[in-house]
């Protein structure tokens, strides 16, 4: 109990106790003046905008505030107030939220996707996973229950790991190193079937690997290792994956590990395989040389035969383009006489034309004078050397053509004689 004056700033708030136990809340700015009463103040708490109070009653309730906001903790009402982060959701996660229904009591779960800024109501919690996780001191080992998170990643991801204790059909034991390549597509579907994918994909490796060795010698396996790249020879993986909501992209064969006495052996069985690959690989080249300069001499020998052959043909068609110019040049002087022959010709023609028309003229002028133009004619003409009679027989039924020579051999025909006629019957 106390007797005095209390102040109070802005944003206080502080208990006044009365001496019969009763109390009032004062809120400044003010100056109070106590008379035997008791003064408490109250502590205050604030949340940003990324933040929110969460205040718990002391009859049970709780109440949370979502920021920016502020609350002062009163004893008497008050059992805590605690400042919490808001989950802060990026774009590849999510949030998997439990909320009882006030009215039916039943409990639904909702699945919240980023990005987003999360506060939790007074009757919402969130699933907490624990799933195995990878060993800080081990890359390829993974410890149950390691990884423990409430934020829940749907970005692709990966792990690696080593299949230890893998027996071939003749009983080499081996380790298989691989990594593996997931995405999660159903969140829901992932809840409802598992609550540890990352074990059941351990499991998963652990048994295809075993059945595709078990099936294999050890060189057997060693030449096909490279299988494990493709995923038809993980049919179980494959298989649980799409009940769990996830989809295996790859899984990647990184290699394996052998005892070392069956490592040395097949080192050294390496060695002469690699020596009888290499001795074969020299034979196939000096092989290859052998049949590349027989190639080359072949093409070299076809490139001459065929220049041998356009060397002829272009001879040839010399020689014939020599032959058309020369037919060329002679039918064109041909022409040319010809030519000249016809012109020669026709003026020939013309002269004799002229000559005879002058000649028609004359002997129009001279019958003009009264001159016999057929004794004239006659005269000129001089004695003929053949006369040819028509002479039709008797009955008309054949015509007979004499040809007379009025000069053979110097011989004069006599009146009334007849040279030796030829006859042609018509």
């Amino acid at each position: 109990m106390t007797v005095g004056w209390k102040t109070l700033d802005v944003g206080e708030k502080a208990l006044i106790y009365s001496k019969d136990g009763s109390y009032r809340v004062e809120e400044g700015p003010q100056r109070i003046f106590l008379f035997r009463e008791t003064f408490r103040s109250m502590s205050s708490y604030s949340a940003s905008q990324k933040e929110y109070l969460v205040v718990k009653f002391k009859d049970g309730r709780v109440q949370n505030l979502r920021g920016p906001c502020t609350a002062h903790f009163n004893e008497v009402i008050h059992l805590s107030i605690k400042v919490k982060d808001m989950v802060s959701l990026s774009a590849n996660e999510a949030l998997v939220v439990y909320k009882q229904d006030d009215a039916t009591k039943n409990v639904l779960r909702d699945v919240l996707l980023g990005p987003s800024l999360i506060m939790l109501n007074e009757n919402e919690w969130l699933h907490s996973f624990c799933w195995h996780g990878t060993d800080p001191n081990n890359k390829t080992r993974m410890v149950r229950g390691i990884d423990q998170f409430t934020v829940l990643k749907i970005i692709p991801d990966q792990f690696y790991y080593n299949v230890d204790e893998v027996r071939t059909a003749d009983d080499a034991l081996l380790r298989v190193k691989l990594m593996m390549f997931y995405e999660l597509t159903d969140i829901e579907e992932m809840l409802n079937t598992t609550k540890d994918p990352i074990a059941d994909f351990i499991n998963c490796l652990c048994a295809d690997v075993i059945t595709f060795a078990s099936k294999k010698t050890y060189e057997e396996f060693i030449e096909t290792a490279s299988e494990l790249n493709d995923l038809k020879n993980f049919p179980q993986l494959t298989e649980r994956c799409a009940v769990i909501g996830y989809v295996v992209t790859k899984v990647a064969f990184r290699g394996y590990f052998a005892h070392d006495k069956l490592q040395k052996m097949h080192d050294m069985m390496s060695k002469k395989r690699t020596e009888l690959q290499m001795k074969y690989e020299k034979e196939v080249q000096e092989q290859s040389l052998k049949d590349l300069k027989l190639e080359a001499e072949i093409e070299r020998l076809e490139q001459e035969q065929e220049l041998e052959l356009q060397k002829l043909i272009h001879n040839q068609k010399m020689e014939i383009d020599s032959l058309k110019h020369k037919l060329e040049l002679e039918k064109t002087s041909r022409l040319r006489l010809i030519e000249e022959k016809t012109l020669e010709d026709k003026a020939k023609l013309n002269a004799q034309i002229a000559k005879e028309q002058l000649e028609a003229e004359h002997l129009h002028s001279l019958h003009g004078l009264g001159v016999n133009i057929t004794d004239l004619l006659v005269s000129r003409a001089g004695r003929p050397e053949k006369v040819t009679s028509i002479v039709a027989s008797k009955g008309g039924a054949a015509v007979h053509i004499h040809h007379n020579d009025l000069a053979l051999s110097g011989n004069v025909l006599r009146t009334g004689e007849t040279a030796k006629p030829s006859e042609t019957l018509l």
